[in-house]
């Protein structure tokens, strides 16, 4: 325990460390500083002062027979005289006092001054004889000197008195007494409170205090003051056994009345003695310092004397519930802030008055409730705050994501009307004021050929109805009124949305229901438009678990497929594709961000699953999107195309092999003059069944999806092309050289279409390079791809000309110019070929220096070639 402390404590000073704070340490900032300030200033004392006063009021104390007061009235006043006594009156009062048995007498009264002698030698030998009487003294100011001074007894009297002891009782801020200094005293000497100095007589031990001495100087003298405590008055004034002096005096005691009891005398006279306000007073009665005293002694008597907590505790224990509540308000719910803090104040309080009542010491919580009724509502303002600006964020964010535009987005019936009157086209509409009592009305009169429409709807300023006249055949008529019966009761509640507030919560809360309105309205438009789709659509994790599927990807998929599930334990299971085999792909898929296709045939059905890996933002993840897609009505009509081609190229080839065969015979049978035409036909013919052979092989490869791969020697595929076009080089006299430091590369490929794309460029390159020139065939290995570039020394191709160059059909300017024959497909060839082995065909050239065709070819290993076989 601790005595009274004082209203300010000087803070301690160090260095401090800035550091970022985020909301929740600026909020615990904030309080305790709070808490700490209000400590410090004492700014809330009062309240600490009317709480403690409350529990006081409470918790009263029982009455004991310890103690009883004899009061100077005004019946004592009227009977014995006016004030001040003959002291000999007070030395009858002893006698008889000791003769009842009192344990002790102790007056509240100042004897400074000397009176008539024999009253005061009568009044001193009975203090002595009694041996139980104590007497107080007084610590005041001098006059104005503002000096302090101890007022003793006259010194005969403190002599003969048992104990002296001081008389203040001190009083707080707003003039209240609600403790004391046990001792206090000027300089060396130290004095005890009246009512310690007499349980001290009577119980003959030694109050035990911890030391703690207060200085006060004033005037060269030190006011030297030790040990606050605080008073637990037994009730409001009149609470203890009072007689008045006179009866005392002039009646008979009742027997043993005063035996054992201690005795303060004392006045309750209106303005003779003193009167104190005390918590237990009231507003129209203040308590006589006799009571004060005797209330005192009782509390010494019960050792029911209180005490401030100890200052340091005083902050930590403060400091300490305050943390309490910065810990608790972030992690409940906004509407449980309110009762939170009514819970925590109660606690505080419940704290408060169990300590006094139990230990008897004070703990003042006003900083406290302070600091927690401060923080709700500022806790409060700054979650507002950010949820306001949360809001305001997420729905400038929302304002700019796609929305999905139904009836219920139409803020007035002109909006929808207009657009109801595109889509059913009626003869005539329009707005008419709304009779009373009007119901939709959806008329259709067969015979004429027309029908009525009548629309009642709200627009806010004025009820109207929406008119409109439809001419058309019965059945159209009659599917159209059907058509807007079905849709009126949602156009009708898209008009009727309520208008925003003027209130800024309302209007928030307004809004973030239309933006969850407009983002359902979305999450169901999507929903149904993968559900509807024709393909299976599948959606899995970074995990390779399902998040969402369709009902047409369940065609595919094993029994049980669901959200949550492992897709590789319901992907269709074939002759070549396990399910081993589907969790080795997903996991290339996810882990490798690779795209992979398998065209699988699952009841008698073409099915193409392609697997794409999806970015996913929110979770910095990777999952797959898996589309089945039934391309069996695709495979069937390729196959009806590939026979219609076969069937046309025989058709074109067949007559001209025939002409071929027809022009050999006339050369041998028509004369030699018949010889130029013969030979303009015969080139004519071949060149028609070139052509044909280029369209029937071009047709193939673009028809067909994927080509069947294997392995093979791209030398040889090159040497196979090059002796095919030799007698073509033969005849233009140009050299052909094949470079490359390889004696093998193998590749897989088709070696056909690969040398069928060589030959095709190297015709290209015998058509525009200049008799006895040199074509170069380069061939290289680098980068896991195998590089065979063509280079010519023809005119070369102008740069504009080289991105449509391999367009079907395309013919370069150059070789128009030169009047060199060609389809414009062969390098259209070319390029499909490289497409369907997952290369690539490169062109450089620049005019008058020649043009360098180059095909890069993936080296795929055998793995790859089987699964694509």
């Amino acid at each position: 325990m601790s005595d009274k402390p004082s209203s300010r404590l000087h803070p301690h000073t160090g260095s401090s460390r800035q550091f970022p704070v985020s909301e929740r340490y600026l909020f615990a900032a904030v309080l305790v500083a709070l808490c700490y300030t209000l400590l410090f200033t004492g700014w809330t004392q009062r309240l600490d002062y009317l709480i403690y006063d409350g529990f006081l009021k409470l918790q009263p104390l029982k009455t004991s027979t310890s103690s009883a007061i004899v009061a100077i009235d005004e019946k004592s006043l009227r009977e014995l005289g006016r004030w001040p006594w003959d002291r000999s009156i007070h030395a009858d009062l002893i006698t008889k006092l000791r003769g009842a048995g009192a344990r002790a007498v102790v007056f509240d009264m100042l004897l400074t001054e000397p009176g008539p002698p024999i009253a005061d030698q009568l009044f001193k030998v009975s203090m002595e004889e009694a041996g139980n009487v104590l007497l107080p003294l007084h610590i005041d100011f001098i006059g104005s000197s503002g000096r302090l001074t101890e007022i003793l007894p006259a010194q005969p009297f403190v002599e003969s008195a048992a104990a002296l002891g001081h008389a203040q009782i001190e009083l707080d801020a707003d003039g209240i007494a609600r403790g004391l200094y046990l001792y206090q005293g000027l300089g060396d000497t130290f004095w005890p409170s009246l009512a310690l100095a007499t349980y001290e007589t009577v119980t003959e031990t030694k109050y035990d205090i911890t030391h703690n001495i207060e200085h006060a100087s004033s005037g060269g003298q030190f006011n030297v003051r030790e040990a606050y405590r605080l008073i637990p008055f037994v009730g409001p004034p009149g609470s203890f056994a009072t007689l008045s002096y006179s009866d005392v005096l002039n009646s008979e005691l009742p027997p043993d009345y005063f035996a054992g009891r201690v005795v303060f005398v004392g006045a309750t006279a209106a303005g003779l003695g003193d009167f104190i306000a005390t918590p237990v007073s009231g507003s129209l009665f203040n308590m006589p310092g006799v009571e004060v005293h005797a209330n005192i002694y009782e509390a010494l008597v019960q050792q029911h004397l209180g005490a401030y907590v100890e200052i340091e505790w005083q902050y930590l224990l403060s400091l300490s519930l305050v943390l309490i509540a910065v810990l608790s308000f972030p992690r409940i719910s906004p509407d449980r802030n309110l009762p939170m803090t009514i819970a925590l104040a109660s606690g505080v309080l419940a704290f408060s008055y169990f300590l006094l009542t139990v230990d008897h010491q004070w703990f003042p919580p006003s900083a406290v409730l302070v600091t927690l009724l401060f923080a709700y509502p500022f806790w409060s303002w700054r979650r507002l705050s950010r949820l306001n600006r949360f809001l305001r964020q997420e729905l400038e964010r929302l304002a700019h994501e796609p929305r999905v535009q139904r009836g219920s987005s139409y803020d007035s019936p002109q909006q929808w009307a207009q657009h109801l009157a595109r889509l059913i086209k009626p003869a005539r509409w329009e707005f008419q004021d709304l009779k009373e009592n009007m119901e939709p009305s959806f008329m259709v009169y067969t015979a004429q050929h027309y029908a009525e429409i009548t629309l009642p709807v709200n627009d806010h300023d004025r009820p109207i109805a929406l008119y409109l006249r439809l001419e058309n055949k019965p059945a159209l008529l009659t599917a159209t009124v059907d058509y807007v019966k079905r849709l009126y009761p949602a156009l009708l509640e898209g008009t009727t949305l309520p208008r925003l507030s003027n209130e800024l919560v309302d209007r928030r809360i307004m809004q973030v229901h239309r933006a969850i309105a407009a983002m359902q309205e979305m999450r169901e438009f999507i929903s149904d438009t993968v559900s509807n789709m024709a393909d299976g659509i599948l959606v899995s994790d970074e995990f390779g678990r399902i998040l969402f599927l369709n009902n047409h990807a369940l065609r595919w998929l094993s029994p049980g497929a669901q959200p949550g599930e492992f897709i590789a334990e319901y992907m269709p299971v074939t002759n070549t594709l396990s399910p081993g085999d589907w969790e080795t792909i997903i996991r290339q898929v996810i882990m490798q961000d690779e795209k992979h296709a398998e065209e699988l045939y699952l009841n008698d059905s073409a099915v193409l699953v392609s697997l794409v890996p999806i970015r996913f933002r929110h979770r910095f993840s990777t999952g797959i999107i898996i589309n089945f897609s039934d391309i069996t009505a695709i495979h069937e009509a390729q196959r009806k195309r590939l026979e219609t081609i076969n069937f046309i190229s025989h058709d074109l080839r067949a007559p001209l092999s025939s002409q071929l065969a027809l022009l050999d015979n006339l050369r041998s049978t028509l004369p030699e003059e018949f010889a130029p035409k013969l030979d303009t036909a015969q080139s004519l013919t071949e060149k028609s069944l070139a052509m044909s052979e280029q369209f029937l092989q071009l047709a193939r490869v673009e028809a067909a999806d994927h080509i069947h791969l294997y392995e093979c020697e791209l030398l040889d595929v090159v040497d196979n092309a090059v002796d095919a076009i030799t007698p073509l080089t033969q005849k233009q006299n140009i050299h052909i050289r094949i470079v490359g430091e390889q004696d093998s590369v193998p590749i897989i490929g088709n070696a056909e279409l690969l040398e069928r794309s060589i030959q095709n460029l190297l015709q290209n390159a015998v058509k525009f390079s200049p008799q006895k020139s040199e074509i170069v065939i380069e061939i290289k290995v680098a980068s896991e791809c195998a590089y065979v570039a063509v280079h010519d020394q023809g005119p070369g191709i102008a740069p504009e000309e080289i991105p449509t160059l391999f367009d079907p059909y395309r013919r370069t300017r150059s070789s128009e110019q030169l009047g060199v024959s060609g389809s414009g497909l062969g390098l259209r060839f070319v390029k499909l070929v490289m497409d369907r082995h997952g290369g690539e065909v490169k062109v450089d050239s620049r005019l008058g220096q020649g043009t360098s065709f180059t095909l890069i070819i993936p080296l795929k290993t055998g793995e790859m070639a089987d699964s694509e076989d």
